[in-house]
């Protein structure tokens, strides 16, 4: 069991730093709230954002996964 324990701990802190890299490279796609609320010549309804990408969604997903079996085992064993 801690084994287990402790490939989980390393998957949740990988995707979480992951996570945060892919997030900060992300281009900007504005849109923003800053230009939702009076930015200089912004369109608000018409910039096109288009979500998270794949990539991103999925390592979410797995932090979100580890995150949940990690509170799911905290207290077995």
């Amino acid at each position: 069991m801690y084994v287990v324990n402790l490939l989980l701990w390393l998957v949740f802190c990988a995707s979480a730093l992951l996570l945060i890299v892919v997030i900060l490279l992300q281009e900007s796609k504005g849109g923003g709230l800053a230009e939702a609320f009076g930015g200089m010549g912004a369109e608000t309804f018409g910039v096109k954002s288009g979500g998270i990408s794949r990539f991103t969604f999925s390592v979410a997903g797995v932090f979100i996964a580890s995150a949940i079996l990690l509170h799911a085992l905290w207290n077995v064993g």
